[in-house]
């Protein structure tokens, strides 16, 4: 096996499976990259939903006389 990395053919053959392994390996590195920077933008977009909807249900004013006022919709 290694007396073919001696011959000019096995050498080119050698720089070809190398260039392919390091290509492949930069290929895997930036897709797992994307899908890394893809999922912390959901887990952002939805801690962000979440601290809104903490930050409104905070802002409603819970007070006896609050919740008896009317928000405009019509209910029974």
């Amino acid at each position: 096996m290694f007396s073919l990395l001696f011959t000019p053919m096995g050498r080119y053959l050698g720089i070809a499976v190398a260039v392919v392994i390091t290509l492949g390996g930069v290929y895997f590195k930036i897709r797992a990259d994307a899908i890394a920077e893809v999922e912390a933008a959901a887990v952002s977009d939805a801690l962000r939903r979440t601290q809104d909807a903490v930050r409104a249900g905070d802002a409603v004013d819970v007070t006896p006389d609050g919740l008896l006022k009317s928000d405009g919709h019509k209910r029974d």
